[in-house]
């Protein structure tokens, strides 16, 4: 009986060192994952911000830069009305329409800017998705080390008989032992209630 309670102690401490291994495991793969998807997530935010406030500068300056051509050419536009200078107007438009160029080809830089702050190599749902998948596959060794701290107590909770128990009712059930008991007082009620107290099973009777 010592000796078993001595093993059965054993492989409960190796079940706790399992447990407090597996507690290491989860603690130090969700840390990772944690940093990991942290790490991936700010940067996303961090370059769709930092495109974004461009953008904003680079459109104010794009609308400053239109209200003034606009007003140069509307000017223009007027002064040629009154003084017929097709040469004047036509130097005007054509000055303005290489600033108004310069314009759409800044536009087209900071819409480009956008596009790919909006749909970058890794969006935050994919980013998300990601951490879960990591953590899945993480779980599966966590499963391993959890499988084996079960089987150590699957094994330490077998609700078998001991076989010296097993032995002792056999050598009761075995040596007519019924007999003994009714004394006296034999018939077949008393025999079963002798076999009854002996531990026979329907099948032995």
């Amino acid at each position: 009986m010592v000796s078993a309670e001595k093993a059965a102690k054993t492989m409960l401490k190796e079940a706790n060192e399992l447990g407090n291994t597996l507690r290491e495991i989860v603690r130090r793969d969700v840390a990772d994952q944690t940093r990991r998807f942290n790490d991936t997530l700010s940067q996303r935010i961090q370059l769709a911000s930092e495109a974004i406030v461009q953008a904003v500068k680079a459109k104010e300056a794009i609308a400053a830069g239109a209200s003034s051509i606009s007003g140069k050419l509307d000017k223009a536009h007027r002064r040629y009305s009154k003084n017929n200078n097709l040469e004047e107007f036509r130097g005007v438009l054509q000055s303005t329409l290489v600033e108004i160029q310069q314009l759409r080809e800044q536009h087209e830089t900071v819409a480009a800017s956008l596009r790919e702050a909006q749909t970058p190599s890794r969006s935050a749902v994919e980013i998300v998705e990601r951490f879960a998948i990591e953590l899945q596959k993480a779980a599966g060794g966590w499963e391993a080390t959890g499988r084996e701290i079960d089987e150590i107590i699957a094994n330490l909770c077998d609700p078998n008989p001991d076989v010296a128990l097993i032995e002792l009712e056999k050598y009761l059930t075995e040596n007519g032992f019924e007999i003994v008991l009714v004394g006296e007082n034999k018939n077949e009620q008393s025999l079963d209630e002798a076999r009854r107290q002996l531990g026979y099973s329907d099948s032995s009777e």
